[in-house]
């Protein structure tokens, strides 16, 4: 589909037909079209829970102000961030070198750069903000493919860390229901969105 009808087309779905599943396989080709998405030092900082069945949903739910698209859709999503991911990108790095981006002997230096850029402080800004450009990807991708989808940021950041075991580097950014709109459920017309000249300042 070409970009400017997707875009046109993707809306957030709240009512979603819970007859129908999503595999592994469905998941997987979202993927490989949503990991196209930019990221800081291409780091990559996003870990991905996909939950799918009932009883998991029903935990989700519990700590995600209990909405119920996140038990009748498909699977939800639990997109995290890596905080600490510019210490876990070896393989990042030598990418670099082996496509010539840089040489092998400036692989410290750029490993150290990462490291000032994105720890301590602003390693959650850094990990929300590539977060959020991979969810904006991975909606898009699903929507290709006949996905309907819903970011929702409305839940226990603790509570959903916790229920999916994640480790503490990783910080629960955003959940992303997946499915198909019921389709006894009508989209009311798109909310307003505000003017290029309400939004842009030209210096």
């Amino acid at each position: 589909m070409e970009w400017r009808a997707l875009n046109e087309r993707r809306r957030s779905v709240n009512f979603f037909d819970p007859s129908v599943t999503i595999t592994a396989s469905d998941l997987e080709k979202i993927y490989e079209a949503a990991k196209l998405a930019p990221s800081s030092f291409n780091l990559q900082p996003w870990k991905v829970v996909a939950v799918i069945s009932k009883e998991e949903k029903e935990k989700l739910r519990a700590v995600a102000m209990n909405q119920p698209k996140v038990t009748e859709a498909s699977a939800v999503l639990v997109l995290s961030g890596n905080t600490q991911q510019f210490l876990e990108s070896q393989d990042v790095f030598e990418d670099w070198v082996a496509k010539g981006y840089m040489k092998a002997e400036a692989l410290p230096q750029a490993m150290a750069a990462a490291e000032r850029l994105y720890g301590g402080d602003r390693a959650l800004g850094y990990a929300s903000r590539n977060v959020g450009l991979f969810a904006m990807n991975l909606m898009l991708a699903a929507l290709d493919q006949g996905w309907d989808t819903h970011p929702m940021d409305g839940f226990d950041v603790e509570g959903v860390r916790n229920l999916m075991g994640l480790d503490p580097k990783y910080v629960p950014i955003m959940l992303v229901a997946i499915g198909k709109k019921r389709p006894d459920a009508a989209l009311l017309p798109r909310g307003m969105r505000r003017s290029f000249e309400q939004v842009f300042i030209l210096r």
